[in-house]
């Protein structure tokens, strides 16, 4: 009998949740869950199987369900997540095919009463849920309770969630391969991981890329800690060097400085990643090479005017030439203006319908004004 199946069984009676998720062969179920129901014979655990997008349910009683769970489901799924009434924790699969535990502590109901409209949101991550990323990024405390002073923090992490659940709502793909550029040690890459591969139970494969050794060792020690099989982290510089030359579902850039984000880009385009969310940083391309040259003078007589001007219409012409690549593009307030000045986000999404329009109009734009864009210029 397994850790997993020992603690199962000693907390059934206050169980709230299990989760499985990522299956080791495709005979698997890729995702099932546990919870208990009351029904007129009593408390019934609801056993709900997904497959195809679609959901099947069985009710068992509490000795069935754990022949049911040590006969057919223990050692078939790498994550697993367990929580009852009192405690909460993750688990991996080994190689020798038992269940390590990860992150125990207590569980965390959710408040009773909420404190203002904003308490009232349902965020896809709860305050209680075991998320150990948050734990080391000190938004939660050990016993999954928000940090009060990172709230903020909180909401934004939760904000990207929802504009990567927007998108992948109907989206019933399986497994996925996702690539993020200049990841540093956000722990964004860890939670989106966990959004996938523990939350949704897909499949996931993710890769991290940063310019600093320190960064990548440091993360690969804790997706190993974790026991994120399907995460990893690789030095590498996305305007020079070979990356990953498989299939990939989607690409992530979060604040890749300056033309690093073009570089980014345009690795997504020509890998048709169906999906690309980039949040630009540092737009410094244009801003020092803007000349005069027409109707947006006069955005280029005060220094702070001419910066945001420039980061603007740096983001305007990436739009441009994603749009004639074949993605549908929608710009995005990623965080409050109080938060950070880099709020924007480029979500896109491949359509496949081409065109030369925008490019032919960023280029003209060029020419007037005197400078060059690197994805512009990368996309020719």
């Amino acid at each position: 009998m397994s850790r997993l199946t020992q603690d199962l069984a000693a907390g059934l009676d206050r169980l709230t949740k299990l989760v499985l998720s990522q299956p080791i062969d495709k005979t698997a179920d890729p995702k099932v869950t546990v919870r208990p129901v009351f029904l007129r014979g009593g408390r019934m655990y609801q056993l709900e199987r997904f497959r195809d997008n679609k959901a099947f349910q069985e009710n068992l009683d509490g000795e069935s369900l754990l022949r049911r769970f040590e006969g057919e489901l223990d050692g078939r799924y790498r994550q697993a997540l367990l929580v009852t009434e009192t405690e909460s924790a993750q688990y991996s699969l080994n190689a020798k095919g038992g269940y390590k535990r990860h992150g125990g502590a207590a569980a965390v109901p959710r408040p009773a009463a909420a404190e203002g409209n904003d308490r009232q949101k349902q965020y896809l991550i709860p305050e209680g849920e075991a998320v150990p990323a948050l734990v080391d990024l000190g938004v939660f405390t050990r016993d999954f309770r928000i940090v009060r002073a990172k709230y903020d923090k909180y909401r934004q992490i939760n904000r990207f969630l929802e504009l990567i659940d927007q998108a992948f709502r109907e989206d019933g793909r399986e497994e996925l391969t996702v690539l993020d550029f200049g990841c540093g040690k956000s722990y964004l890459t860890f939670i989106l991981y966990w959004y996938f591969a523990v939350k949704q139970g897909r499949k996931v494969k993710i890769i991290g890329y940063d310019l600093k050794a320190d960064v990548v060792e440091h993360c690969n020690a804790v997706a190993e800690k974790y026991g994120y099989e399907g995460l990893r982290f690789v030095r590498a510089d996305v305007s020079r060097d070979v990356l990953y030359d498989q299939r990939v579902d989607m690409v992530v850039t979060l604040h890749a400085c300056d033309t690093a984000t073009d570089y980014a880009l345009r690795y997504a385009v020509e890998k048709g990643a169906d999906y690309i969310f980039s949040v630009p940083c540092c737009q410094h391309e244009i801003n020092l090479q803007m000349k005069k040259g027409g109707e947006l003078d006069v955005f280029l007589r005060h220094g702070i005017v001419r910066e945001r001007m420039a980061a603007l219409l740096t983001d305007e012409i990436r739009t441009l030439v994603l749009e004639d690549m074949g993605y549908q593009v929608d710009v995005i307030e990623f965080v409050d203006l109080d938060n950070s000045p880099k709020n924007l986000m480029l979500r896109a999404r491949r359509s496949g319908k081409r065109s030369d329009k925008g490019r032919a109009l960023a280029r003209e734009i060029a020419a007037r004004y005197g400078f060059t864009q690197t994805l512009l210029e990368l996309t020719k």
